[in-house]
């Protein structure tokens, strides 16, 4: 057998034995730009949605319907439903032993930003928890803060990050914790001038993942893993990578 005819078998083997299974999982994510997110017609797109149907594409799974819900009511049903997909999750230390995994989509900064005419000196994380914090209500943003000791009663969460980044700019919090390139995209997208706002304090940096309901079969998420890794490796999601960040 000629090296590249084996090679090209390879790479084409999960084709073959992909399981339908992958088509009964419930595929949801919620708006956080440029990720996941509505288009003009409502349709769910972003760089996770288009990796996820170039997945499908490699595991011979039919499209799915993928649902855009508020970001608590997806983790919700990821920790309550036995087939349940979310994305784009963060996976960080206290979440890893509660789902499986398939990563990654890419890397995010989670960060503490505030508005720059406040003067909000913070030389310590301790400095920000006498502080309101706004934050997407069961989000990254929120858990590192609860993880790290902070009031709940200090942080206001929000359905939306939208919604958050109202209550900073009408002086509602102090702070807002959140993804630093989604809060960029959103200011940009509002015609807000970036330079009201003061980035404070880098909470973590985290992969982006796709996150699998416990009850999934471990073979079920290496079957995903494996066309996942394919896509990963390929030019078309280089080129994919850049429609959605063209200056990296």
């Amino acid at each position: 057998m000629k090296p590249w005819i084996g090679l090209a078998a390879l790479l084409l083997a999960p084709l073959a034995q992909a399981s339908p299974e992958l088509g009964k999982l419930h595929y949801i994510t919620e708006e956080y730009k440029p990720y996941n997110y509505a288009d003009e017609k409502g349709a769910p797109t972003g760089l996770a949605v288009e990796l996820l149907q170039q997945i499908w594409q490699r595991t011979n799974t039919p499209e799915q319907a993928v649902t855009l819900m508020p970001w608590a009511r997806g983790y919700y049903l990821l920790t309550q439903k036995p087939n349940v997909v979310l994305f784009s999750t963060a996976r960080t230390q206290a979440r890893d032993p509660l789902f499986k995994w398939a990563c990654s989509i890419g890397y995010i900064e989670v960060v503490l930003v505030g508005l720059a005419e406040r003067n909000l000196t913070i030389s310590t994380l301790d400095d920000a928890k006498g502080l309101t914090i706004g934050a997407v209500r069961a989000d990254v943003g929120e858990q590192l803060l609860l993880n790290n000791g902070f009031d709940e009663t200090k942080l206001i969460a929000a359905n939306r990050l939208s919604q958050a980044l109202k209550m900073l700019t009408s002086g509602r919090v102090d702070l807002l914790s959140t993804h630093k390139t989604t809060m960029e995209m959103l200011v940009a997208e509002q015609k807000i001038d970036p330079a009201n706002f003061k980035e404070q304090w880098v909470l973590s940096s985290e992969q982006l993942c796709f996150a699998f309901s416990q009850p999934v079969s471990d073979e079920l998420v290496r079957e995903f893993q494996s066309g996942m890794t394919q896509v990963l490796a390929s030019r078309e999601f280089q080129q994919l990578y850049l429609k959605y960040f063209p200056s990296r």
